[in-house]
């Protein structure tokens, strides 16, 4: 992981009640001091709080491996087991060495049941993996044995032995964070969809996107965010399906021209911490748990595009000393200090443009930061 970024996470402070700003509506988690910043220099932080669920937009998992997505109820998978194994970690029990402790071993001696354990094997739904950009599938070595990530850049790597990790190996954790919500059984991300979907709908609505590409409604001139993070998971595995399929999807048809892998990647974004990072292990992951592809699969981004075209003058404000002063962020360059240059890679590539998106996320719902950020103007 850039080391960059983690020193420059944002962060809200209270502002000396001295300060005076213009009167604005309040923003989600803001102190009450931020209460009163200009609504208009952040007003997709102040439409998102207008859709009423006190929900911020955000993502989960750490690009190269770190968090990532969530484990299934309802009927998804069965890798709730797993994931439950213990309050306190999210790895199994198994994953430690002990092949007797694997349910997918055969009889306890450490070997795999089938030669399809080893692909999409449930420890690797818990652990960062060496992955092939394209596909996101494990890469392994001759004897079909994963490369496991012992750094968060899986710059240092271990071999499992007989499809286990070995003892006194530290692998990188997947952490889940609020993209747990993926655990959600299925009535209830049927449910988001649909109230998703009814916004998406409303009489004279107007679709539009945020600086993140988040969808955005605006109905009698009030303009919301789709800012719950169930809904964007809802709407993000209706529109996968849909762009996968011949058939139309009901988040495909209710936007229209902006039903692409694109808004695809900033629904992503949308679902978990906007502290978090997505990697391509997290993309892997969710497609799994929210059973986007089945256990083992791949889901085809073949062909997406992305580049990074945000805007060159955004404005935030940022605290020096005791005084408050307004600065202008070239959020491209920004981008590219903190999460670095664009890797290539179809699945890869997809990870990057929702790690993107996420880091706008929390740019936008940072109203103060505490100093001046790289890709600022003077």
């Amino acid at each position: 992981m850039n080391m960059l970024k983690h020193s420059l996470k944002l962060t809200t402070i209270a502002v000396a009640a001295a300060l005076t700003f213009a009167a604005a509506p309040a923003f989600v988690n803001s102190d009450s001091a931020l209460d009163t910043v200009l609504a208009g220099l952040f007003p997709e932080a102040s439409a998102a709080q207008a859709d009423g669920k006190g929900q911020q937009g955000a993502g989960g998992g750490q690009g190269g491996g770190g968090s990532q997505g969530a484990g299934g109820q309802g009927g998804k998978t069965g890798m709730d087991k797993v994931l439950e194994a213990d309050d306190d970690s999210d790895r199994p029990p198994w994953a430690g060495g002990d092949p007797g402790e694997n349910p997918h071993s055969g009889g306890g001696d450490g070997k795999p049941d089938s030669a399809g354990t080893m692909k999409g094997d449930e420890y690797g739904d818990l652990i960062v993996l060496l992955r092939d950009p394209d596909t996101g599938e494990p890469l392994t070595n001759i004897e079909g044995e994963y490369y496991v990530c012992t750094d968060a850049a899986c710059s240092e790597t271990e071999f499992t032995v007989d499809g286990e990790v070995p003892a006194g190996v530290t692998p990188i954790e997947v952490d889940f964070g609020r993209a747990a919500v993926a655990r959600s059984p299925d009535e209830v991300i049927d449910k988001a969809l649909t109230d998703a979907i009814t916004k998406l709908t409303a009489d004279g609505v107007v679709l539009a996107t945020d600086p993140a590409g988040r969808i955005t409604y605006t109905v009698d001139g009030i303009t919301s965010t789709i800012d719950s993070p169930l809904e964007n998971l809802a709407l993000y595995i209706d529109l996968v399906n849909g762009l996968d399929s011949d058939s139309l999807s009901a988040a495909e048809e209710a936007l229209g021209d902006l039903a692409t892998l694109n808004t695809a990647a900033a629904l992503f974004a949308g679902v978990a911490d906007k502290t978090g990072d997505i990697g391509i292990d997290y993309l892997v992951y969710q497609n799994v748990i929210t059973d986007v592809v089945e256990q083992g699969d791949y889901y085809d981004y073949d062909g997406f595009s992305y580049t990074r075209d945000y805007p060159d003058n955004y404005s935030y404000f940022v605290q020096v000393g005791d005084v408050v002063e307004t600065k202008t962020l070239d959020v491209n360059d920004y981008l590219e200090a903190i999460n670095g240059d664009l890797p290539t890679g179809d699945a890869a590539l997809f990870a990057a443009a929702a790690d993107d998106a996420l880091e706008v996320i929390e740019l936008v719902h940072t109203q103060i930061h505490t100093e001046v950020l790289p890709g600022t103007n003077p």
